[in-house]
């Protein structure tokens, strides 16, 4: 039973035992409706000279947390998406403290029953940790990749640091989640060569909608999701071509360039579908739109290239060295490593594919620069 009321939770447990249906659980975290609820119990708390969550329970907290307002400006608030994944870390994690509450009763000395989190200890937050990295899911039971860990402890770790600056947990045990460092060598094999692109569009010759989308792709570096969401009031021209503004993670906005040949393409099949290209910065209209007009889902989109590249069945995408399907995130690092052959810096190359640190762009670029900068480049084919 979920109860909505004045007090957005009463029953923490009550909420969680549904069966473990964590779908009816984010549901109802996700809905803003009740924010405005909490806001206004915090100004009273701070009016009766009260701490400013006092009386909060834990899942209001994990909702406060998720919804809270980061900038004043509402297109710099976190996306919808992104609260999702905030919830569902979360919920795991508190789904955790859930079955381990009889040996927490055991191993504190004076148990609050009202909260779990306030009677977590540093010891407690270890124990999880060793937990997550050993932990198994799905049919084949596997363990999470370093980049899943990483993602999962970055959110654990700003939410209690969350908890410990409201004074909501008295303990800094945000200082106890350790890191998981992402190097090259954790990442999966996501090369995409120059003819193998090529040839996915040898095969596809005649249906403009997939080729224009592998074009876009593969020659601007864009991510799949900025892509479905752009507008084309968002198209400028210069005298260096075609540009598109696009808003990446983090809500940062930056401009990737559009080459002759694919807006061209992307031109005539807008025409198809009855838009027309006049450049207006105030055309709301997708960029690249689906067949009733709208925006794609960036989720459809995502796997509609993954279908249509193993539908190919082309030898690189049968290739049993491969373990994972050709998502469109291969087209980004294609984007990069072509880029640098073609002359483009390291520092131009975070630049256009919009990364904060450009760590993260050698990352995606070591296996081709450790081959540019081998030693062995100085032999002559000759030799011996």
């Amino acid at each position: 039973m979920l109860v909505k009321s004045n007090l957005l939770i009463s029953n923490s447990t009550e909420l969680l035992d549904v069966n473990h249906n964590d779908f009816r659980v984010i549901e109802y975290l996700i809905d803003e409706t009740y924010f405005p609820a909490l806001l206004q119990r915090k100004f009273e708390n701070e009016k009766n000279h009260r701490m400013i969550y006092d009386a909060f329970t834990d899942l209001e907290m994990i909702y406060y947390f998720v919804h809270q307002i980061k900038d004043i400006q509402k297109s710099k608030q976190r996306k919808e998406s992104t609260k999702i994944e905030y919830i569902r870390e979360l919920l795991q994690f508190y789904r955790y403290l859930l079955k381990s509450e009889e040996f927490l009763r055991k191993d504190v000395d004076s148990y609050i029953e009202e909260s779990l989190l306030k009677n977590l200890k540093q010891r407690h937050i270890e124990s999880y940790q060793q937990w997550l990295s050993n932990y198994q899911y799905g049919s084949k039971m596997q363990q999470y990749r370093v980049t899943t860990l990483s993602r999962k402890l970055v959110i654990l770790k700003s939410f209690f640091k969350f908890l410990f600056d409201s004074n909501y947990v008295q303990v800094p045990l945000f200082t106890r989640i350790l890191n998981a460092k992402i190097t090259k060598d954790d990442l999966p094999n996501r090369d995409l060569e120059e003819s193998e692109v090529k040839s996915l569009l040898n095969f596809y010759r005649g249906n403009i909608l997939i080729t224009t989308l592998i074009k876009l792709l593969a020659t601007s570096g864009m991510r799949i999701r900025e892509l479905a969401e752009a507008n084309w009031g968002n198209v400028s021209k210069d005298a260096n071509g075609y540009w598109l503004e696009i808003v990446g993670k983090g809500n940062k906005k930056r401009e990737v360039k559009l080459l002759n040949h694919v807006f061209i393409d992307l031109c005539k099949l807008r025409s198809r579908r009855g838009f027309l290209n006049s450049i207006s910065k105030t055309d709301t209209n997708p960029f690249f739109p689906n067949k009733l007009n709208k925006h794609y889902s960036f989720k459809y989109l995502s796997k509609y290239v993954i279908e249509i590249i193993k539908a190919s069945e082309l030898p690189f995408v049968l290739d049993h060295n491969r373990t994972n399907n050709i998502s469109p995130h291969f087209f980004r690092h294609h984007y990069a490593c072509r880029s640098i052959e073609k002359g483009a810096s390291i520092y131009q190359v975070s630049r256009s594919l919009g990364h904060e640190s450009i760590q993260t762009t050698e990352i995606y670029l070591a296996k081709m620069m450790n081959r540019s900068q081998h030693a062995s480049n100085v032999w002559d084919d000759e030799e011996y």
